[in-house]
């Protein structure tokens, strides 16, 4: 990450999910001055990293100038507004003032001219497909859901204000990804650790055989950080693992970690839902391969942090 060091960089969505991740990685890099913007007002004893608090809907110029910040080197988009259930997926009035307006506020009052933009999109702008595909970039995009609409419409406004400014971007779209720090999440693994720790059955739709293609948080990092050092602009691209699991093989992986004697709950009257599977070919082709997290190493990291045994 030498292409990083002595930068001014500026992470939105810091105290996310892979937000705080990121942060955490960023901060290791040399002379780095590290801007994290949130909503929650947080403190860092780090001399090279510096809290900003701020929703990203009241940016503007002012803004920047008041806390003397006349540059920022790389951007990492991720302060979003992001589902934590399927019920919220469709939450028009969240996905237009988080998520669209939030981007434009920012575009419009980033202060000088920055060498890269990145933005945190999703796999949900793709429209559901059969079990049969193996999603690529190519796949046909239209989501079935407002937050997925939006992040793809967020898409078009961070490439064209890039194509305009003449400032590289990368749209890297985030599949499955799991970890320490999910837990906020009513997501699959999240809800199953949680249940298991109440010593309560999980439950799993239909007969568990829907696919998922789980990518590990650090993982998700990884190739963030690849990306921003990529000579030019990328993608969209998909970041992804490129293996899948049936939710049955997940579940099942999170009762033995757990050392738990639950037999998992198929809730038959319910339909499996749709598997999904991602081509990895363009992520590796530009950012590379390195190794990844095998699924039962970060599933027993998740659950090492939710029973408080890492940090």
């Amino acid at each position: 990450m030498k292409q990083l060091e002595g930068k001014t960089i500026l992470v939105t969505g810091a105290s996310g999910f892979i937000g705080a991740h990121l942060a955490k990685r960023l901060a290791r890099i040399a002379g780095i001055k590290l801007l994290l913007l949130s909503r929650q007002i947080q403190q860092s004893n780090q001399p090279n990293v510096r809290w900003l608090n701020e929703d990203l809907r009241h940016l503007k110029s002012a803004y920047w100038d008041s806390h003397n910040i006349s540059r920022i080197d790389y951007i990492f988009h991720l302060g979003a507004f992001t589902p934590k259930r399927a019920a919220e997926a469709n939450q028009t009035d969240r996905a237009i003032e988080d998520n669209i307006l939030a981007t434009q506020r920012l575009l419009e009052s980033v202060p000088g001219k920055p060498r890269k933009i990145l933005f945190a999109s999703t796999v949900d702008v793709y429209s559901s497909a059969s079990s049969e595909e193996v999603m690529t970039e190519q796949s046909e995009v239209r989501s079935s859901s407002v937050y997925g609409a939006s992040k793809l419409f967020c898409e078009s406004l961070v490439s064209a204000w890039a194509k305009e400014k003449r400032v590289d971007c990368a749209l890297l779209r985030y599949g499955h990804i799991y970890g320490p720090g999910e837990e906020k999440y009513q997501k699959l693994i999240p809800t199953v650790i949680r249940n298991l720790a109440a010593n309560q059955a999980p439950l799993v739709h239909g007969d568990g055989s829907a696919l998922r293609d789980f990518l590990y948080v650090d993982d998700a990092v990884e190739a963030t950080l690849r990306a921003s050092v990529f000579e030019g602009s990328v993608g969209p691209v998909n970041i992804v693992r490129s293996e899948s699991a049936s939710l049955k093989e997940v579940v099942s992986l999170l009762i033995r970690l757990m050392k738990s004697d639950k037999k998992i709950e198929f809730l038959r009257d319910k339909p499996n839902g749709a598997s999904f599977r991602f081509d990895s070919t363009l992520m590796e082709k530009l950012l590379g391969n390195w190794p990844k997290v095998g699924l039962e190493q970060g599933l027993a990291v998740e659950v090492a942090s939710f029973r408080g045994e890492i940090a």
